[in-house]
């Protein structure tokens, strides 16, 4: 729930959680260059939105897997934590710009770790 309520709150300046997610489709289907830094980086978030979903269902249907489900979790909440530190340690630091909307998606990550 605390993931999906995410998307509806602002997340990166006038961004929407799903405008953020709208950026990175965009980014992993062309624009960003393909295979450069950015793509690679916007694309990881990308799949950790979808990799969220399933690892959801499989946490409540199967206790198979768990190890790999863990470490899958902390890769992915480690990926969105990245992108604060990032913002902290531009110079000048932007975190400003980044809104509750993104605190609420890393804690969702948070709790499915």
């Amino acid at each position: 729930m605390v993931f999906v309520v995410s998307h509806f709150l602002p997340a990166y300046g006038d961004l929407s959680g799903f405008a953020c997610f709208e950026v990175c489709w965009k980014a992993f289907l062309g624009d960003e260059k393909i295979l450069s830094g950015g793509w690679f980086y916007y694309s990881g978030l990308l799949l950790a939105n979808i990799l969220f979903i399933g690892l959801v269902v499989a946490l409540f249907l199967t206790k198979k897997n768990r190890g790999l489900r863990l470490v899958v979790s902390v890769v992915c909440f480690l990926h969105v934590l990245s992108w604060v530190v990032l913002h902290i340690f531009q110079q000048p630091p932007q975190v400003s710009e980044i809104e509750i909307g993104y605190y609420v998606w890393l804690a969702a990550y948070g709790l499915l770790v």
